[in-house]
């Protein structure tokens, strides 16, 4: 009996089946399978709606809260001023989510990210089990899986993770019907493009294309596409992305804003000639081993191997390298860089160290010599340091309060101690037993240990140990005690200055938009003119900024201040004022 590529067992003609041996060969498959599902809901399930939103995930609530309460879900608003920034399917989706849980809450606004992030995980497994083998596929998947930045992105509401599974949904239907090229392929694949960009912007059209070029143009196989059934499916295509914001713009003349104008400004212009976000045309080449933490020992193991010896390597790995190439100029390209812009490589490079760690198509060929056996060395030894200090932290954390006042809350401890233990464990089956969690998870041995290791790390962190630390979050705290203080006063008596924070706004879930005041002279009118009661919201160091123009606020006490301890910066907090009332 032989095994294949796709890991499903073949027999020779006149050879005797054991029928037995082929259900255990497949129920250890699924079991492999199972496992990785499981692991994967857990990571991106678990505690999911504890944090307090914090930092751009306002934006997906206020904006969709306010949907929501208009019923109006195609002019996107934040304090009643339009906000088109983001597509608004993303903001659906959010309002989608809010069905399943019942209410509008942090759990809605991040379900969309974190159920992006099982979608991806199952097709990297699917592109590695289709491209090389089973062990490929799953491999892939737990790379992806315990990757830091793929699983902080997929716990916060925004778009990233949600742009992220469509562009791998692209390049696998592509890679599904890349030899059956007809006018449903073509249709379905622009389909998944155009309604992938009404997530994050245009990067969800060119960032699959640029990764699926290189194979498009061997041997010439763009020729069999040059025909009215593709030109037909991508105007098809093009018309269900530009549909809605047809709608938008005939529906609501008198709505300030133009969502084909922001998509232009945000994503065309940007990428030329920047407004902001510009940082040097070498950011990627340390971000995206950032972003690839803690694996980044074996991504230098898979480069030394793969391009020294590129001739050897089998015609999906080479398209692979080409893809990752692509995506990393294209991203280098524009003028406006972030680290997290780039996010969309991650899979594909998670792809590439499965090939690598499995020895699979000519990549491995490094893995004997003393370079390879050194990284990944250094691989081993870096887990187990993130265990131990794990383990060390009942320990350390006092030493870290001593020197910066940080006060340990309750339960961190024993979190970090069990987290640790747990980690250590694992590592320590792995290593007297290598083959064990190999079958498990059905990954290379003395690979299995070291994912699922970090996979408990990385749970114990996000699942567990921030949960404790959520009291040092003042935002929600704030908001929720503002709401009470407002109490029966029109939403109008609650004034923004300079910008209404959408975390704010959210907690507040005001029936109307709050007053907004944008410059010194206008608070001076609004105060010397005002003479109802109203309460006044503004960050700490723009308060003290003021009183240069403003001297009637000086010495004034706020009613009401963001709590603030003794590591953070109180002149970020929001503190407010108020005034013509007790």
């Amino acid at each position: 009996m032989a095994v294949p590529r796709s890991g499903w067992p073949v027999f020779a003609v006149g050879e005797e089946i054991d029928m037995d041996d082929v259900m255990q060969k497949k129920q250890a498959g699924y079991g492999a399978y199972i496992v990785l599902g499981l692991a994967a809901v857990l990571l991106s399930l678990w505690s999911l709606g504890y944090r307090g939103l914090w930092a751009s995930e306002g934006r997906w609530a206020e904006v969709t809260r306010e949907m929501l309460q208009s019923g109006d879900f195609f002019h996107p608003n934040i304090n009643g001023q339009p906000y088109f920034d983001k597509p608004l399917l993303t903001y659906w989706l959010v309002a989608a989510a809010s069905l399943v849980t019942g209410q509008l809450n942090e759990w809605a606004v991040r379900l969309p990210s974190a159920l992006s992030l099982l979608v991806a995980v199952a097709i990297t497994v699917w592109l590695g089990l289709k491209l090389w083998s089973r062990q490929v596929g799953l491999t892939a998947g737990w790379f992806l899986l315990s990757t830091y930045s793929i699983l902080f992105w997929s716990r916060t509401g925004v778009a990233d993770v949600e742009n992220l599974a469509v562009i791998l949904l692209a390049v696998a239907w592509y890679w599904a019907w890349r030899d059956r090229p007809n006018f449903l392929s073509f249709l379905v694949f622009y389909l998944i493009l155009f309604i992938g960009a009404q997530l994050k912007g245009l990067t969800a059209v060119v960032v699959p294309i640029a990764a699926l070029l290189p194979d498009v143009v061997r041997e010439r196989r763009w020729r069999s596409y040059l025909s009215f059934s593709h030109v037909l499916a991508l105007l098809l295509g093009s018309l269900c992305y530009l549909a809605p914001f047809f709608y938008a713009s005939m529906t609501r003349p008198d709505y300030q804003s133009s969502g084909l104008a922001l998509v232009f400004q945000e994503n065309i212009q940007r990428y030329f000639d920047p407004i902001d976000h510009v940082e040097p045309f070498y950011i990627y080449f340390y971000e995206v081993p950032i972003l690839l933490l803690p694996w980044v020992p074996l991504f230098a193991g898979a480069l030394l191997a793969g391009l020294p010896r590129w001739r050897q390597l089998d015609s999906q790995t080479r398209w692979l390298i080409k893809a990752v190439a692509m995506i990393f100029l294209f991203f280098s390209a524009s003028g406006s860089r972030r680290s997290y812009y780039i996010l969309p490589i991650v899979p594909f490079i998670a792809l590439w160290l499965a090939v690598y760690v499995g020895n699979a198509g000519g990549c491995g060929a490094l893995s004997s010599q003393a370079i390879g056996r050194l990284l990944r060395w250094l691989q081993q030894l870096l887990i187990y340091l993130l265990a131990l200090l794990e383990l060390a932290s009942p320990l350390l954390l006092p030493l870290v309060a001593e020197k910066t006042g940080f006060v340990v809350p309750a339960g961190l401890p024993l979190a970090t101690l069990l987290t640790g233990t747990a980690t250590l464990g694992v590592l320590l089956l792995d290593w007297r037993r290598p083959d064990w969690l190999a079958r498990l998870t059905g990954t290379p041995a003395g690979i299995g240990g070291l994912l699922v290791a970090v996979s408990i790390i990385l749970g114990g962190y996000f699942c567990w140990q921030t949960r404790p630390l959520e009291i040092y979050r003042t935002e929600r705290p704030f908001a929720l005690q503002l709401k009470s203080r407002l109490g029966d006063l029109p939403p109008e008596r609650l004034v923004f200055y300079e910008k209404p924070e959408p975390n704010v706004l959210f907690y507040l879930g005001l029936p109307r938009p709050a007053t907004l005041i944008e410059n010194p002279e206008q608070l001076r009118d609004f105060m010397e003119k005002s003479r109802d009661e109203y309460i006044l919201v503004i960050r700490r160091k723009t308060m003290e900024s003021l009183v240069a123009t403003l001297p009637q606020l000086a010495g004034l006490q706020p009613g009401l201040a963001e709590e603030s301890f003794a590591w953070q910066k109180p002149s970020k907090k929001l503190i407010a004022y108020h005034f013509g009332g007790q």
